[in-house]
């Protein structure tokens, strides 16, 4: 059975499926054909799009992400005008405001509210959303822990999120500040059973949590990136004290590299994931092997590290072909690391979607240890 997968989206990414928009509220006196043509060989370009746009746009979510199913939803988004601090390279640290929501064929569906910015020139950055969310998907358990199984559940509830970095100095790329997320998260799974009264056990079941994060970030382009090096890592404690219902220790850390090899030609990236939650962790929020090719929550456990290079070359104008492979291994500690690792990979294609802010886009197909799969993907698939 086919199945498909979407691209995460983060911040910025669902402002970025402008080539689906047919609509716009403030456009300037070019017209919309100029506006989505490049002006030296006549191909398709939306740089000038966003440029001269001022107002909110409707931006389409397209979701095959194959733990909920086939969806979609709407964008309202607000690019927020360039004041001079960041003319140079527009893929750099944009700051816009955005609102919307969703529905999927397993009947998840979400809506939500946020704002991400970079100030100061890029002194301070920050990230804050709003969103209430009713997600249908399955755990299959983990070893030493429950019978492997699919158990369908429903997750419900309100999240807020808030993030606040700091430049320690202002010719390094490196940030450091906190975070905090709260969900007031209802938990449903689906007994089978036909009983009267116990078709359902529900249980609320919040989170709440801040963490330390440290971050550099050298990479020349937050959207697309060919060169650079990102490295976020968060450590901190989720508990009573910060709202939640559980008690338990955060530690995670992303890591992507990015290097050309021939020069306008060839485009390696490097990526390196871990993470571990210890203590008394919800099953929802242990984390989970997230590659192309396999479904969210599929493989999960209190540790995970995953790898993964992708390899991009420049076939023609602004048309590329990509390669890309992944592994990673979900375990109750490193000390297992390798004895369970799960594989993934495929390839596809990007189209150099807006020049002045080097935005690729394109389609991208692959195959993990279970299913096929198919995602959309604006921007770098790993990128924040």
């Amino acid at each position: 059975m086919k199945k498909y997968r979407l691209k995460k989206c983060h911040g910025f990414s669902y402002l970025l499926l402008v080539i689906f928009l047919f609509l716009t509220n403030h456009i300037e006196s070019q017209s919309f054909k100029d506006m989505v043509r490049d002006s030296v060989d006549g191909s398709i370009d939306v740089s000038e799009f966003l440029n001269s746009t001022t107002g909110f746009l409707p931006v389409p979510i397209i979701i095959t992400e194959p733990a909920v199913g086939f969806g979609g939803g709407l964008v309202l988004a607000y690019f927020h005008k360039d004041r001079g601090e960041n003319k140079e390279n527009k893929g750099l640290s944009p700051t816009i405001s955005f609102g919307g929501g969703g529905y999927t064929s397993n009947d998840t569906w979400f809506t939500f509210l946020g704002h991400q910015g970079s100030y100061l020139k890029d002194r301070i950055r920050y990230l804050g959303a709003l969103g209430y969310t009713s997600v249908n998907l399955t755990y299959y358990g983990r070893p030493n822990f429950i019978n492997e199984g699919k158990y369908e559940f429903n997750m419900k509830g309100l999240m807020f999120f808030q993030e606040l970095l700091y430049r320690i100095n202002k010719n390094t790329p490196f940030f450091a500040g906190l975070n905090y997320m709260y969900f007031t998260n209802t938990v449903t799974f689906k007994t089978g059973l036909n009983i009267p009264g116990l078709e359902e056990i529900s249980k609320e079941t919040n989170i709440g949590g801040m963490n330390a994060v440290f971050l550099w970030d050298s990479r020349n382009n937050s959207l697309t990136p060919t060169k650079g090096f990102y490295s976020l890592l968060q450590a901190g404690r989720f508990d009573t004290f910060f709202g939640g219902d559980d008690g338990y220790w955060n530690l995670n850390s992303r890591s992507y590299f990015y290097q050309p090899v021939l020069k306008n030609k060839l485009y390696s990236g490097f990526r390196l994931d871990v993470a571990t939650k210890i203590g008394d962790v919800p099953f929802f929020a242990l984390p989970f092997i997230s590659l192309r090719g396999i479904p969210a929550m599929r493989y999960q456990n209190e540790a995970v590290a995953t790898v993964e290079t992708e390899w991009r070359w420049n076939l023609f104008r602004k048309w590329s072909l990509l390669g890309f492979v992944g592994a990673g291994d979900a375990m109750e500690d490193f000390s297992e690391l390798g004895k369970n690792i799960k594989v993934a990979g495929g390839g596809g294609f990007r189209y150099l979607l807006a020049k002045q802010y080097g935005l690729q886009a394109g389609i991208d197909v692959s195959r993990g240890p279970e299913i096929w799969a198919w995602n959309l993907t604006v921007g770098s698939y790993w990128g924040r």
